[in-house]
């Protein structure tokens, strides 16, 4: 079932136009650094966008013109996990990983533990009213945050077509602090009883 539905959700994102992405990244860009958990970081966390997925680059941009420092996953080799880096100059130290994805080159750049992070904005194709993130099914980022204490503050941005009714979730499937779509922060609907 999680399978159909990414290939679905993965089609439809494809589907959007490069317009349609810039305008949804200026607006998640804005929105996340009104939050107080943003405006109150000394660092943060997020992933270099692949494929589809909204230019995450602007906000690392933003974070370090805000003077934040950066905290971006590079995947180890098996078996996989991600480490996270403290990376300083987004032009020149990363290097093509896992898939091409551009990670921290681990010559340059420090190993940083998770709860050196105030606030992380952590990938999902979809999400549900209770914070279940659907992933790409490596379950990283799950096993990244499990355990976890307060910090970091955990956010998705997605566009509001995204966020889905009772995404399939298990035990170790771990919900994010806050939802971040084009319009704002996504209040949680309480249940009918």
């Amino acid at each position: 079932m999680k399978k159909d539905l990414r290939k679905e959700l993965v089609a439809r994102r494809d589907a959007l136009t490069e317009a349609e992405r810039a305008r949804l990244a200026a607006a998640f860009v804005e929105h996340l650094a009104r939050l107080p958990q943003y405006r109150s970081a000394r660092s943060v966390l997020a992933t270099m966008a692949i494929g589809s997925e909204w230019n995450t680059r602007l906000f690392l941009d933003r974070a370090i013109a805000d003077g934040k420092w950066v905290a971006l996953p590079r995947i180890t080799p098996p078996p996989r996990r991600l480490q996270l880096y403290r990376v300083g100059d987004l032009s020149r130290d990363l290097v093509p990983g896992v898939w091409d994805i551009p990670e921290p080159d681990p010559q340059r750049c420090e190993p940083v533990e998770l709860a050196d992070v105030d606030f992380a904005v952590i990938p999902a194709l979809a999400m549900d009213a209770d914070r279940f993130r659907l992933g790409y099914g490596a379950g990283y980022f799950d096993k990244l945050l499990a355990g976890r204490g307060e910090r970091p503050y955990c956010v998705t941005a997605l566009p509001a077509a995204f966020m889905v009714e009772g995404l399939p979730h298990e035990a170790h499937d771990i919900p994010v602090d806050l939802a971040v779509d084009e319009d704002g922060p996504v209040r949680r609907q309480e249940k009918a009883r």
